[in-house]
């Protein structure tokens, strides 16, 4: 299976992590987080407003595949603990999911046609064979600084930072999505503007229909 590899900033904070890190920093409702357990009913995840990346978890994603539209999408999902960037004070929020799919015409992904980058709210979409970056054939993606928008080349686009000369994630452990994956509750305490993601299962057609997510990306 053909897997990304991501560059990240070189002044990014915060790295991917493990799902199970909210057990061990969050709250619902004044409750420690139980992904085996979480309120059917939704919630909000808390963390504390003092909270640094932990520095001793493993750099772990999400994957899954999707078939629609006579192809396999392998979707390829990371975690955040949080989003520092913003737009005059708006736009910070903690936690937050991101993801880069590659739509192959095998299931096992290893004959790679199409990709998306998510971004903010839209994404990004090309070919594979339009990559400008290859890794011994993997898409190399670069992870804006904060917001953790995803791009196939390095640079500024807006508000975004996205120099790729941090931290390269070539060796994440890619696990399978647990129940926790549908919660209809938010993975994080942020409101507004810049509220806290929804759980990926229930972010519409990114999840139930990623050939029409990336008809719509740019």
């Amino acid at each position: 299976m053909i897997t990304p590899v991501f560059k990240l900033d070189s002044r990014e904070r915060w790295r991917p992590q493990p799902v199970e890190t909210a057990e061990r920093l969050a709250t619902i409702g004044g409750a420690a987080v139980d992904l085996a357990a979480l309120p059917p009913g939704g919630g909000r995840m808390d963390f504390p407003p003092d909270m640094v990346d932990p520095a001793d978890t493993p750099v772990v994603g999400y994957h899954r595949v999707v078939e629609a539209a006579f192809l396999h999408w392998h979707q390829f999902w990371l975690w955040y603990l949080y989003n520092p960037w913003s737009i005059a004070g708006v736009g910070r929020h903690e936690g937050d999911w991101e993801f880069v799919q590659i739509g192959c015409v095998d299931a096992a992904g290893e004959e790679p046609v199409l990709l998306t980058a998510s971004q903010h709210q839209t994404g990004e979409k090309r070919e594979y064979w339009r990559c400008e970056q290859l890794d011994g054939g993997r898409p190399v993606i670069y992870v804006a600084r904060g917001s953790h928008a995803n791009y196939f080349t390095a640079g500024a686009r807006g508000e975004d930072e996205a120099d790729g000369r941090g931290r390269t994630l070539s060796a994440i452990a890619w696990r399978d999505f647990g129940s926790w994956a549908t919660w209809p509750g938010r993975w994080g305490n942020s409101t507004g503007a810049g509220k806290s993601p929804q759980s990926p299962g229930a972010q519409t057609e990114r999840w139930s229909h990623p050939e029409i997510y990336h008809a719509r990306s740019r």
